[in-house]
């Protein structure tokens, strides 16, 4: 049985809900806080304009009460987008009296600097208890009970396991990890290297340059994590390898579409929510300051501001001094 009987969603987004439809299948309560009376309306009338068509679960509620969520729940999944997090993080650590568990399913950097969700907490936030959810999942998926794999990741992996636990027998197997940072530079990086695959596939370079791409995202990935402290095999899992090989895969992943988007249609893309562009500006930063070569990144985020012609921007790329592949 688990050790949580009140859980908060922070987000009534896709990723909330499928997440409160897999624990709703395990028949356990879950609240969503949700931002709009019509949203409220419309869970708790069993409804979802995220998935129209399943019928949610009675155990699903929703509510715009924030202070009551907050201080009625044991256990707070943040489930916006990266920008809205440390909003979030703070109106739970003000309504919270306790220490409180909190898990960020967001992908991205807390700060244009770079800094993780995690240092911030542990500097200013000490009622919380963060754990991060990420790895190779797409919301709608989940929701339809399709089978999926992803890592829990808190420096106490008591932590990770217990809310692991709490989803253990549904369609979505959670795999504890002590490695909370790693898996945060994996998922903002991995929103990245997906732009570069949208670019590639709209470029028409081939299967060759995007496993290339891939690969070598991975490699860039492995190098920040080992610089910041973190743990480099966490780039070879659920949280790197996975990730980036589901969101690289197609234009399902929003990332990789926005990758598409600017080269068919004249750097003119759609204003769709892309979590690789709010982190580009913050992982080159982060590489600077920590002296990180990260080519494959770089050369996305001069493609995404007009630095130079695509073109040659990949010619410089091919003609990078010869080395050894692991070095």
């Amino acid at each position: 049985m688990s050790i949580y009987s009140n859980i908060c969603f922070y987000g009534g987004g896709a990723w909330g809900q499928a997440l409160a439809i897999t624990l709703s299948s395990l028949n356990n309560n879950s609240t969503i806080l949700v931002s709009d009376k019509t949203r409220e309306t419309q869970i708790n009338n069993s409804k979802s304009e995220r998935f129209p068509n399943l019928k949610l679960s009675p155990l699903i509620r929703a509510t715009t009460n924030i202070e009551k969520a907050i201080k009625d729940s044991d256990l707070i999944f943040i489930t916006t987008e990266s920008k809205r997090v440390l909003l979030a993080i703070e109106e739970i650590s003000s309504f919270s009296k306790n220490k409180i568990n909190v898990i960020i399913t967001s992908k991205g950097f807390a700060t244009k600097k770079g800094k993780t969700f995690n240092e911030i907490v542990e500097n200013k936030f000490h009622n919380i208890l963060l754990s991060i959810l990420t790895g190779p999942t797409f919301a709608d998926e989940i929701a339809n009970k399709k089978p999926a794999a992803a890592i829990v990741a808190n420096k106490d992996i008591d932590i990770a396991t217990s809310i692991c636990e709490l989803f253990h027998n549904s369609n979505l197997r959670l795999y504890p990890s002590n490695d909370p940072i790693g898996a945060s530079i994996a998922g903002a990086i991995k929103n990245i290297i997906a732009i570069g695959a949208g670019i590639v596939e709209g470029l028409e370079l081939g299967d060759n340059a995007k496993a290339a791409l891939i690969t070598r995202g991975i490699s860039e990935t492995c190098e920040l994590i080992k610089k910041v402290g973190g743990d480099h095999k966490t780039a070879f899992g659920l949280a790197g390898i996975g990730d980036i090989s589901l969101t690289c895969g197609g234009p399902h992943s929003r990332n990789m579409a926005y990758g598409m988007d600017i080269i068919k249609n004249n750097y003119r893309p759609s204003t769709s929510l892309v979590e690789g562009l709010n982190a580009l500006d913050a992982a080159i930063a982060l590489s600077n300051d920590l002296n990180v070569e990260l080519p494959i990144v770089g050369a996305i985020y001069k493609i995404i501001n007009k630095k130079a012609d695509v073109n040659d921007i990949i010619k410089n790329l091919l003609a990078r001094p010869i080395k050894n592949e692991f070095l």
